[in-house]
């Protein structure tokens, strides 16, 4: 009975101080007095993501507005009370430039961005959709049975991946391009072995030298390509599945309101877009004799997908 009761209050002391510690946590993480939004460049883009955002956060009078370039060792806005959401590469590194005393945010990245810089210390949603989702929605939107990727490595599959591969019985087969392996040879090899291709975001291999000629290919094959970019979709891909500033602008949000509430925003260092759009391209699916499903269903089951 003693060796009951000993354990039990071992537990609970336990308990109390992983309880007093997490409180402690809490309480030494300084309260954010103002969060700098820092623009890349004036564009649109950018400014729909700032609308959005503010439109959905607490406190909005907190927020203050610039360019990475009006950023400099000298400037005010730096402190361990301050929040900075970096939208893009340049206001990213102009932040990092200041030194990493504040809480960052950084948005616009790509992942194959993201994996070039050090930003291991802090929070950054990217642009890309989680590898699922463009699985699936290729799946729902076509009924394929296979799927063709290229890139400039061959990542492993994850758990993840591997599930939604299985769940909708789907065959996902990846291209490598190098120096001594072209884009196009690699192309026309992977529209011959495949239902779909599928456009990630890729920076290193989709640029304005490339993208014509990846559309006219599939095009000329007859077969249709689903993208992460909707200027793509303009350009004579089928479909594409994206977040848009309004997506993004929403997504910040979430975690700037956590963060003005001084609870933690992340265990990971990037997060996946959580919030998407979908476009469509119907003269391209008319001459390729292809029917796609409503955008409702695939948002349902995708949705079931996320959860």
């Amino acid at each position: 009975m003693d060796g009951i009761r000993f354990s039990s209050w071992i537990k609970g002391l336990i308990l109390s101080t992983l309880l007093l510690s997490l409180t402690s946590t809490a309480a030494s993480r300084q309260a954010i007095s103002q969060v700098i939004i820092v623009k890349g460049s004036d564009n649109t883009y950018f400014d729909q993501t700032v609308t959005t955002l503010l439109k959905h956060v607490d406190q909005a009078e907190r927020f203050k507005i610039v360019l990475a370039n009006e950023l400099d060792s000298q400037s005010p806005y730096q402190g361990r009370d301050k929040l900075f959401v970096s939208l893009g590469q340049a206001a990213v590194e102009a932040v990092d430039k200041l030194g990493r005393k504040s809480l960052s945010i950084n948005a616009y990245l790509t992942l194959e961005q993201y994996n070039s810089l050090d930003l291991d210390d802090q929070l950054t949603v990217l642009l890309d959709q989680p590898l699922q989702r463009y699985l699936a929605f290729c799946k729902l939107m076509l009924d394929v049975d296979s799927i063709g990727v290229i890139a400039d490595s061959t990542p492993k599959l994850g758990q993840q991946q591997a599930k939604t591969l299985k769940e909708f019985e789907l065959v996902l087969n990846q291209y490598q391009v190098n120096p001594l392996n072209k884009l196009l040879p690699v192309l026309r090899n992977l529209l011959k072995q495949n239902d779909v291709l599928l456009m990630l975001p890729r920076q290193s291999i989709y640029n304005r030298d490339t993208l014509k000629g990846v559309l006219l290919t599939s095009y000329r094959s007859r077969k249709p390509v689903i993208s992460y970019s909707p200027a793509h979709v303009k350009s004579g891909a089928l479909a594409s599945i994206y977040s848009s500033p309004e997506d993004i602008g929403r997504h910040l949000a979430l975690l700037v309101n956590r963060s003005l509430k001084n609870q933690p925003i992340h265990d990971t260092p990037f997060q996946f877009a959580r919030f998407y759009s979908i476009a469509t391209n119907p003269r391209v699916a008319r001459a390729l004799g292809i029917h796609t499903s409503s955008e409702q269903a695939i948002r349902a089951r995708l949705d079931r997908l996320s959860q």
